[in-house]
C-alpha cells in the first residue's frame, strides 16, 4: 500500500482543482521517497521544509486528508512504525541511479515523476 503527498496554493502547479505539486510518497515497510523538483530548487529536506511551511501552502495525502508541515516532516522522517518496526530504505541495493540521491539528512529522493 502507498499514499502519495501533495502541496496546493498560490504557486505554479498548486491550483486546489489540480493535481498539486508532488511531495513525495510513504510505502508500507518503506522510509519515505521524496519527489525532488530541481527547477524549484526543492532536492533538500530543508528546501522542502521550508516551502512547506509558508502560510499559503497546504499539504493533502492523495486520498483528501490535509497534514500540518509538522505532521509532514514526521512521515517524512520516520525511521520505525508505530510499532517500533523497523522502516527499510526505500532502495534496497542502496544504490543512487543519475535520477535519485540521499541528502545530507538521509532522506531519500527521486527526479522524476513517480506514483
Amino acid at each position: 500500500m502507498s499514499v502519495n503527498y501533495y502541496a496546493f496554493g498560490s504557486f505554479p502547479g498548486g491550483s486546489a482543482e489540480g493535481e498539486g505539486l508532488h511531495i513525495g510518497q510513504e510505502v508500507a515497510g518503506r522510509r519515505f521517497l521524496m519527489r525532488a523538483h530541481p527547477d524549484r530548487n526543492l532536492t533538500t529536506m530543508v528546501q522542502w521544509m521550508t516551502f512547506l511551511r509558508q502560510p499559503h501552502v497546504e499539504i493533502r495525502a492523495e486520498h483528501g486528508v490535509p497534514y500540518s508541515a509538522g505532521e509532514m516532516e514526521e512521515t517524512i522522517r520516520a525511521r520505525e512504525t508505530a510499532s517500533g518496526r523497523r522502516l527499510e530504505p526505500r532502495w534496497r541495493l542502496n544504490r543512487p541511479g543519475p535520477n535519485y540521491h540521499t541528502d545530507s539528512e538521509g532522506v531519500e529522493f527521486c527526479t522524476v515523476e513517480f506514483c
